[in-house]
C-alpha cells in the first residue's frame, strides 16, 4: 500500500528527482525543486501526512527541536537565529522526502536512484575535469569546495556499487563501472585522507554486499589508481605539499584542542551555545593557518557545543537508530529485492556520511544536510512501510 498524493503523482516523483539530481551540480537548483518539493507537500492533506509519520521521524522531530531550543536559548542570537532559515529546508525536506518516498511504486524508487547515481558521476567528472585542467588545486563541484564535494561522494559510491544488483544489461553495467571508477577517482583527487580511507572501506563492504568478483574489484581499484596518477602528472601543486608534509594536520591539532579547553570549562554542558555559533566561542583564530575556518571539522563536537548533551544524544539516536532497523530489517523484513538492495544502499551512504562527518561535517551544511535527510528517509520508507490498519507490521 502506498500513501495517496492529492496531486499528479508525476509532479512529486519529477521533483523529487530533480532535488537528488541537483545536490552539488546546482545550488541555486537544489534550493528551488527542494523548496517546490516542500511547497507540494505542505498541501498535502494532513490525514496522509499522519499516516507518513514513524519512529524514525518522531526521533528527527526531537532533534530538531533540540536545536531549536538552543537558539532560543542562545547567548549569541545573531548567530543561533541563522537556523531558521538555513536549516528550514533541511527540517522540511525530511518530511517530504519521507512522504513521497512512501508514496511511490517500486518502479519509481528504482528510477530516483537511478537519478541519483547519475548525477553523482555528473558530478565526479565535473570535479575531475576542473582538477585535470588545472582550475583547481583539489577536485571540486561548482558549488562546493574539495571537502563536501569528497564527502558526498564518499556517500553515494556505496550506492553506485549497489545498483550492480538492480540492473541487468551488460552495457548499463559497464556505464556504472566506468561511473564507479571516476567516483574513486575524483575522492582521491580531492586530497581528503581521510575519505580515501572511508570510501576504501565503502567500497570493499559493497564489493562484499553484492558479491562482485575480486578480479573486477581490483580492476576498478586499478584503473582509479591509474587516473589518480594521470591527473596528478598534470595538477602536482597540492600534491608535492602533501609529499613535503605529510602529517599536516590542517588545523585540525588546533581545533582539538580549542574543543578539549572549551569542554573542560563545561559552560552550558546541557543545551549548549546555539546553532552556528562556532565564530563566537572559538577563542584560538590567531594560530590557524587558515583563518577561513568555520567550523569544528567534527560534527560530533559541532552538535555537542551548539546544542549541548542534549542535542548530541538526539543527533547520535537520528544516525544510530536508522542505522540498526536497517540492519534488523536485512535480516528479518520480507521485502523485494529491489528494495532489499537499496536498504544495503542507504545504509553504506548513511555510514560514509557519517564517517566522513568525523573530519568534516554536514549538519550545517546546506547539501549535504539535505542528502542526510535523504538517506534516514529512505531507510524509513523500507523499514517502516505504509500498511493497512488491518495488516500487522512486521517492525
Amino acid at each position: 500500500m502506498h500513501i495517496e498524493s492529492r496531486f499528479d503523482i508525476r509532479l512529486p516523483f519529477y521533483l523529487t528527482i530533480a532535488t537528488i539530481s541537483s545536490f552539488l551540480l546546482s545550488f541555486f537548483l537544489l534550493q528551488l525543486f527542494a523548496g517546490l518539493l516542500v511547497l507540494v507537500w505542505l498541501f498535502e492533506s494532513n490525514k496522509n501526512k499522519f499516516k507518513a509519520i514513524d519512529t524514525i521521524s518522531y526521533v528527527f522531530i526531537v532533534f530538531v527541536l533540540i536545536r531549536i531550543l538552543s537558539a532560543l536559548f542562545s547567548d549569541y542570537p545573531d548567530s543561533s537565529n541563522q537556523i531558521y532559515y538555513k536549516d528550514l529546508l533541511f527540517f522540511l525536506s525530511f518530511f517530504a522526502f519521507g512522504y513521497y518516498l512512501k508514496a511511490f511504486d517500486e518502479r519509481k524508487l528504482r528510477t530516483i536512484y537511478y537519478a541519483f547515481v547519475i548525477a553523482a558521476i555528473i558530478v565526479a567528472c565535473v570535479g575531475l575535469a576542473k582538477f585535470l585542467t588545472g582550475n583547481t588545486e583539489r577536485a571540486e563541484s561548482f558549488t562546493s569546495g574539495y571537502a563536501t564535494f569528497s564527502s558526498y561522494l564518499v556517500s553515494v559510491i556505496g550506492f553506485a556499487l549497489i545498483l550492480f544488483r538492480l540492473i541487468k544489461a551488460k552495457h548499463q553495467k559497464l556505464l556504472l563501472a566506468a561511473g564507479v571508477v571516476l567516483m574513486l577517482s575524483g575522492i582521491v583527487t580531492s586530497l581528503g585522507r581521510t575519505n580515501i580511507v572511508i570510501a576504501i572501506l565503502i567500497f570493499i563492504i559493497g564489493i562484499v554486499a553484492i558479491k562482485i568478483k575480486a578480479r573486477y574489484a581490483i580492476a576498478l581499484l586499478l584503473l582509479a589508481i591509474g587516473i589518480s596518477w594521470f591527473s596528478f602528472q598534470l595538477n602536482v601543486n597540492e600534491i608535492n605539499k602533501r609529499i613535503e608534509s605529510p602529517v599536516q594536520l590542517s588545523d585540525r591539532d588546533v581545533l582539538l584542542s580549542t574543543a578539549k579547553e572549551l569542554f573542560l570549562k563545561f559552560e552550558r554542558p546541557i543545551i549548549g551555545y546555539g546553532p552556528r555559533t562556532f565564530h563566537d566561542v572559538f577563542t584560538n583564530r590567531e594560530q590557524l593557518s587558515d583563518k577561513g575556518v568555520g567550523s569544528w571539522h567534527n560534527d560530533f563536537i559541532q552538535v555537542y557545543f551548539e546544542s549541548g548533551i542534549l542535542g548530541l544524544a538526539a543527533f547520535f539516536v537520528i544516525i544510530f537508530f536508522p542505522l540498526i532497523k536497517a540492519l534488523k530489517c536485512l535480516r528479518g523484513c520480507q521485502i523485494s529485492e529491489d528494495r532489499k538492495y537499496i536498504l544495503i544502499g542507504a545504509v553504506l551512504g548513511l555510514v560514509g556520511l557519517v564517517l566522513s562527518a568525523l573530519t568534516a561535517g554536514f549538519i550545517n551544511s546546506p547539501v549535504l544536510s539535505i542528502l542526510f535527510a535523504f538517506f534516514i528517509t529512505t531507510v524509513s520508507v523500507i523499514v517502516y512501510p505504509v500498511i493497512d490498519k488491518t495488516t500487522k507490521a512486521d517492525n
